[in-house]
């Protein structure tokens, strides 16, 4: 694709114009920003002036957790998505010195697996693993 590159960055203003495109929801202000500035690694696909793609990697150098993964539909299957999971997992990898291992986890949206899988992903449970779990926190009601 002409004109495409990748930025190692992230503003809010685009984070929340990528996750609208692809229908999630917006965080409130404070948490979207502080979210981002709590981010290790960030990367967005530009094309031309229109952000296209966005991706997060956050964690503390043992565990990384990919996050934010998203493509506008318009740009899909054109390779963007792996542009920017490969972006992230060279700069993870470029950070280990000898000796050292890192493990990077995600929470694929269903149906999206066959992408990660693709990308070197391994479906969890697995022999080493248990299940993936999660809970979700509220915050008080206004």
């Amino acid at each position: 694709m002409n004109n495409l590159h990748l930025c190692p960055c992230l503003g809010y203003e685009t984070f929340c114009e990528l996750r609208r495109s692809v229908g999630w929801d917006l965080r409130p202000e404070p948490q979207g920003r502080a979210a981002l500035a709590a981010t290790a690694r960030a990367v967005t696909a530009w094309q031309d002036d229109t952000p296209v793609g966005m991706a997060r990697l956050v964690g503390d150098g043992i565990y990384w957790l990919l996050v934010d993964v998203a493509v506008r539909p318009s740009f899909q299957n054109r390779g963007i998505g792996r542009l920017l999971v490969e972006d992230l997992l060279q700069w993870a990898q470029n950070r280990l010195q000898p000796g050292e291992k890192v493990t990077v986890h995600l929470v694929s949206a269903r149906g999206r697996e066959p992408f990660y899988r693709g990308l070197g992903f391994a479906s969890i449970p697995d022999a080493g693993c248990g299940a993936g779990m999660r809970r979700t926190l509220l915050g008080p009601d206004r």
